[in-house]
């Protein structure tokens, strides 16, 4: 993974921007063009590449359909609960690519309010905020 003054390299390809205002410098800050409210909820990140998707799906496999450019495996998947100040990433089995997509979070507008977890915690929480949904 490319590093560029000490932060890692993030791509989006200009089919997953467009529709949204996105602060390069804060990328996790982005909004919805069209509703300000609206901010990223699901992602996928490819740690070796530096590949980001996000788009307005709620499936990441869908995501990874239309954007990506490796197998769905080769991503760290997570969902955003910016109210409940906490980020989900889907288990993997490179602990390092997981430490690493918290890492491009921490340098693309997630603050430390905001909780970054993984593993069966995770899961269990996650099922909970998935309900209703």
């Amino acid at each position: 993974m490319e590093e560029i003054n000490g932060k890692l390299k993030v791509r989006l390809s200009p089919a997953v921007i467009r529709g949204w205002t996105i602060e390069l410098d804060r990328i996790f800050r982005s909004c919805d063009r069209n509703d300000t409210k609206i901010r990223i909820f699901k992602f996928c990140y490819q740690p070796v590449s530096g590949e980001l998707i996000f788009d307005g799906s709620y499936f990441h496999a869908d995501m990874l359909r239309k954007h990506g450019c490796q197998k769905f495996d080769e991503y760290v998947r997570g969902i955003c609960f910016w109210k409940k100040r906490v980020i989900y990433l889907r288990g993997h089995a490179n602990e390092d690519w997981l430490n690493k997509t918290k890492a491009m979070l921490r340098q693309n507008g997630v603050g430390r309010h905001i909780r970054i977890i993984w593993g069966e915690k995770a899961a269990h929480e996650l099922r909970h905020d998935l309900i209703g949904l």
